[in-house]
């Protein structure tokens, strides 16, 4: 399925869509069509997502699925009643869908059930509008059945960069460091020179045509622009962080919630960046099973993070989390310092290369990720200023310490580099999601 097909499916049904085989609503009309799954088809795994466009003469209230096992005599005998955990109730059971847009008289809906047996099933689904309280269902009927065992694979490696930022910067405008901060241009030659490729998270509403942009007097965000370079020169792979870097446990609709995600895909898209369905970065981590759902209906896999290397088995279960360790500078190691007891937000102290280097050997059907910020290098300011400072200078990795969690020393990131299993593969989240038949 190519990755336009994907966003489509859960994009807004315009106009032209609406033709392809569709007569104009008349008066009191409400229907449904449904693309996916086709009829007749056989589901490999324990998920279906239900998906398809509506149309009424009237504003659209719901789109409601019904999914229920069939006997021999193509009868339902009983009804998914909670599309997370596959449950079911013998009584007649249908659950809303999620639709782009809400509230209005076309556009397209997506249901996903998870949890599934193997067995015969059939989906229906039917519009409730203003004036029809249940349009003509549409049905298909289906076949699921487990994967065998899947062969192993060789272990994979990702490396990332939490919101791509492009630097250490400071003031109002966000100047850039003048000594010692690598950008992420320069991050990703190292990792070129090291036969790896990178992918980082974009929010979307803060990354600008060809201005870099600041945000919170810290942060320095690459340009569209930017990213088409990093991506054409050094394999660079876009994968969404957010429409504007929300926090969707605060969100109380399913809209909202693909407003902030789903709707990324068709933007980022449009910018060339067509793998960034592989994998969203939940914006600071934050997640609940609402979002989980909306998320994974759009994106094959969501970033949270962990402390471990990830296994085929778990990131192949709803809902589809990995595990990513966010490598943090802070405190030296040394406790014979002064820098071990320095202050330094959320006490965070320097993650240990050795540690990374872990992550880096996985072993068949294992994914390693580790995802970085800001890389610098040589030393800067003073500590216990107010200013940004480190001081990477040290051949010992434990005297090495930054005065932010966000901000890591080169030596120590290419040490963790360096310590890698070679015969772990280089990927991104859709090679991973290819390898491992993750679909959404």
């Amino acid at each position: 399925m190519t990755n336009t097909v994907r966003t489509a499916s859960l994009a807004v049904v315009g106009a032209a869509t609406l033709a392809v085989g569709v007569a104009p609503a008349m008066a009191s009309e409400a229907k449904t069509t449904i693309t996916a799954p086709t009829a007749g088809s056989t589901v490999t795994g324990t998920s279906v997502t239900v998906k398809g466009g509506y149309w009424a003469s009237a504003s659209v209230k719901e789109v409601r699925v019904a999914i229920c096992t069939l006997d021999t005599a193509g009868k339902c005998t009983a009804y998914v009643a909670n599309p997370t955990t596959g449950a079911m109730v013998t009584s007649y059971r249908s659950i809303p869908a999620t639709l782009t847009p809400g509230s209005q008289t076309a556009g397209s809906y997506a249901f996903a059930a998870f949890g599934l047996k193997p067995a015969a099933y059939k989906a229906a689904a039917f519009v409730v509008s203003s004036d029809t309280p249940k349009g003509t269902p549409t049905q298909v009927s289906f076949t699921l059945k487990n994967e065998t065992t899947p062969p192993p694979t060789a272990g994979f490696i990702s490396i990332g960069f939490g919101r791509s930022q492009w630097s250490v910067a400071t003031g109002t405008n966000c100047n850039v460091v003048p000594v010692g901060a690598r950008t992420l241009e320069e991050n990703l030659i190292d990792l070129k020179a090291r036969g790896i490729s990178a992918q980082g998270g974009v929010v979307v509403n803060r990354t600008e045509a060809t201005t870099q942009s600041c945000y919170q007097q810290q942060i320095l965000h690459p340009s569209w622009a930017d990213l088409a370079r990093l991506r054409d020169t050094y394999g660079f792979t876009a994968v969404s962080q957010g429409m504007n870097y929300a926090d969707m446990t605060k969100m109380t609709t399913d809209t909202q919630r693909f407003q902030e995600s789903g709707a990324t895909l068709p933007i980022l898209n449009s910018k060339g960046f067509t793998r960034a369905w592989g994998m969203f970065n939940y914006p600071n981590d934050k997640m609940n099973a609402d979002a989980n759902r909306v998320v994974s209906q759009s994106f094959a896999f969501g970033r949270k993070y962990g402390t471990s290397i990830n296994t085929r088995a778990q990131v192949m279960t709803y809902p589809y989390l990995v595990k990513t360790i966010s490598v943090m500078g802070g405190k030296c190691n040394n406790k014979n310092l002064a820098c071990y007891s320095m202050p330094v937000k959320n006490d965070k102290r320097t993650a240990p290369p050795s540690r990374l280097t872990q992550i880096l050997r996985p072993k068949a059907n294992e994914w390693g990720v580790l995802q970085f910020y800001r890389i610098v290098e040589g030393s800067y300011g003073r500590m216990g200023g107010r200013d940004v400072a480190w001081d990477c200078t040290s051949s010992d990795w434990r005297n090495r310490w930054t005065s932010a969690p966000e901000m890591y020393c080169r030596n120590s990131f290419l040490e963790a580099l360096d310590g890698r299993d070679k015969t772990a593969v280089p990927v991104d989240a859709v090679d991973v999601a290819n390898a491992w038949g993750r679909n959404p």
